[in-house]
């Protein structure tokens, strides 16, 4: 799962960016469409920590964020050269982290907020425009005019709302229009977090989460100051926990960061456990068993005949395996389950 941390200049994102990594590194030149600094987040979980204590296997797998730390977005970019190549590498993201300033004097970050959405709506709706001038150019082909008129119309739909001000994400789509507009990855359809870069001496609940983001897809606010975080997270143990406590902070930013994204971008894990390996998988809320088969391998959804699943509580609440089969708590599921957040998995399968 890639995350792209994004927002005007100066706001904070490389702050952020070394807050939650183990290797620091310097301001990007800002220049939009330079190769952004890359670092895989591990997510901690505890439930897997405890399943790694209970099964001590030879492996221990914990799931990642990939996260991508580009360069500001220059104001009044959307229309000119200079956005294209930085818009192109966010599109890329499947999760959006907008870094916004609240530290300095005269922070405004609702209408930095509404800025970062304007460069978005602006260039989406320059994608969906350009796409309505090239349908009706092949408007001559007659053997195509049916499919044509059909994603014209979706497309056209598009250049209304984003005229409007309004997120493409405010569309709904059927599931057979969906295709019209998958490759586009508009910015404003992607799932949006906000995080508020505060000063030192601000509170949290200071305002965060009345932010609304205009034409973005909002689904999260995170508040905390980075350059607090960004010291910290260089500490470990009773360091850490000193310092941590000296200013306010009950646990780590990376942690708080992960949690955000999971909950902003509707993500659910789920474990595979054994002597080999214990480890973490993730997945889209909603997703049914042979799509989490198809995670671990293509060939457990090929020849997918069944899941056996244990929820996390009931080995918890049991202490093993053997326990949660004698009081009948595991779960035997066809293709069609919905896996939830925290099941363990064991896929039975055909070659």
């Amino acid at each position: 799962m890639k995350i792209a941390l994004t927002g005007l200049p100066g706001s904070g994102k490389t702050s952020l960016f070394n807050a939650l990594t183990d290797s620091p590194v310097d301001l990007l030149p800002g220049i939009p469409g330079m190769a952004p600094h890359v670092a895989t987040v591990k997510v901690r979980d505890e439930r897997l920590e405890w399943l790694r204590d209970l099964y001590r296997p030879k492996k221990y797998t914990p799931t990642n964020l990939a996260v991508e730390d580009y360069a500001g977005i220059p104001p009044g970019s959307a229309r000119s050269d200079r956005r294209g190549e930085l818009f192109s590498q966010l599109r890329n993201a499947e999760g959006l982290v907008v870094v916004l300033n609240a530290f300095a004097d005269g922070a405004d970050p609702a209408h930095d907020v509404e800025l970062v959405a304007l460069e978005f709506s602006s260039a989406d709706l320059e994608i969906c425009e350009r796409r309505v001038r090239r349908l009706d150019a092949e408007w001559k082909n007659p053997k195509e005019r049916d499919r044509i008129e059909r994603e014209r119309v979706v497309v056209q739909r598009f250049v209304d709302v984003l005229s409007d001000g309004k997120g493409g994400h405010t569309v709904e789509l059927r599931a057979d229009e969906e295709h019209f507009v998958r490759g586009f990855q508009l910015l404003t359809r992607k799932p949006t977090i906000l995080l508020l870069n505060m000063s030192e001496d601000a509170k949290e609940g200071g305002g965060g989460q009345d932010l609304v983001g205009g034409a973005l897809d909002v689904r999260h606010c995170l508040e905390c100051c980075l350059s607090i975080e960004s010291e910290l997270a260089a500490l470990d143990g009773e360091e850490f926990e000193m310092f941590a406590a000296e200013y306010g902070v009950t646990e780590p930013l990376q942690h708080r960061f992960n949690m955000a994204c999971y909950r902003g971008l509707g993500l659910v894990s789920f474990f595979t456990v054994g002597e080999d390996e214990v480890r973490a998988w993730t997945i889209e809320e909603g997703d049914n068993a042979v799509t989490a088969a198809g995670k671990i391998h293509t060939d457990l959804a090929r020849g997918f005949i069944r899941a056996e699943v244990i929820p996390y509580e009931d080995l918890y609440a049991l202490g093993s395996e053997r326990e949660v089969k004698a009081n009948g708590k595991q779960q035997i599921e066809g293709r069609d389950y919905v896996v939830k957040d925290g099941d363990v998995l064991n896929i039975r399968f055909s070659v």
